[in-house]
């Protein structure tokens, strides 16, 4: 991995570890990209139907709806590998490199924790799930959904955002990445300025030699 300050804060996909987690990252990616292209398309035809036609349908809403969450579960842990989730770093960038080493540790534990809880009682949600129908995919598409398929959501995204959680805190670890999230736009901003300016025009009309 490169050692440039913009990399030490948000790693791109080039310098993240490949592998079997990189397999994963990408199966996630494709997942999160269908969900959003069937959810755009369920939401167009609601529109149609309900304002063009007249008839609203009973299915397209609730199925949106029951979408959304594995949407928002899955794309939870790509912004964990990449670092770029919402972060107030006030105190982290005013820290020496051990103090901000010691704090994205501190941070990546709390994390892992935090999933393990949310997993934790999202499983337990399950068997009263299974009791429940969604009723207008139900009598829309004939298909006998259960509140439990989106419920079902929460550990699989919960669990996924410790196992990048892990890796990150991994990284950290071996000193390849300084916190556990960052700015992106910041640091952006911070390898342009960290670029040379751009050499002398040669050009005899603009002043060039």
């Amino acid at each position: 991995m490169s050692d440039t300050k913009t990399v030490d804060w948000i790693p791109g996909l080039e310098d993240l570890p490949k592998g079997p987690l990189g397999l994963l990252d990408r199966v996630i990616c494709w997942t999160v990209a269908a969900i959003f292209g069937v959810l755009v398309l369920v939401l167009f035809f609601q529109v149609i139907t309900r304002y063009v036609f007249g008839q609203p349908s009973v299915w397209s809403e609730e199925f949106a709806v029951s979408l959304f969450p594995w949407l928002a579960m899955l794309a939870i842990p790509l912004g964990f590998r990449r670092g770029e989730h919402l972060t107030l770093d006030l105190l982290s960038k005013r820290l020496p490199a051990r103090g901000r080493k010691f704090m994205a540790i501190v941070l990546c534990t709390l994390t892992i924790l935090t999933f393990v809880i949310i997993g934790h009682f999202a499983i337990r949600l399950m068997p009263s799930g299974d009791r429940q129908l969604l009723a207008g995919i139900a009598q829309g598409l004939g298909i006998q959904a259960k509140q439990s398929w989106v419920y079902l959501s929460v550990p699989v995204g919960s669990a996924l955002a410790i196992i990048f959680s892990l890796e990150r805190l991994v990284l950290v670890l071996r000193g390849r990445v300084t916190v556990l999230n960052a700015d992106a736009d910041e640091t952006f901003i911070e390898k342009l300025d960290d670029e040379p300016p751009l050499a002398a025009s040669t050009d005899p009309q603009r002043g060039g030699k």
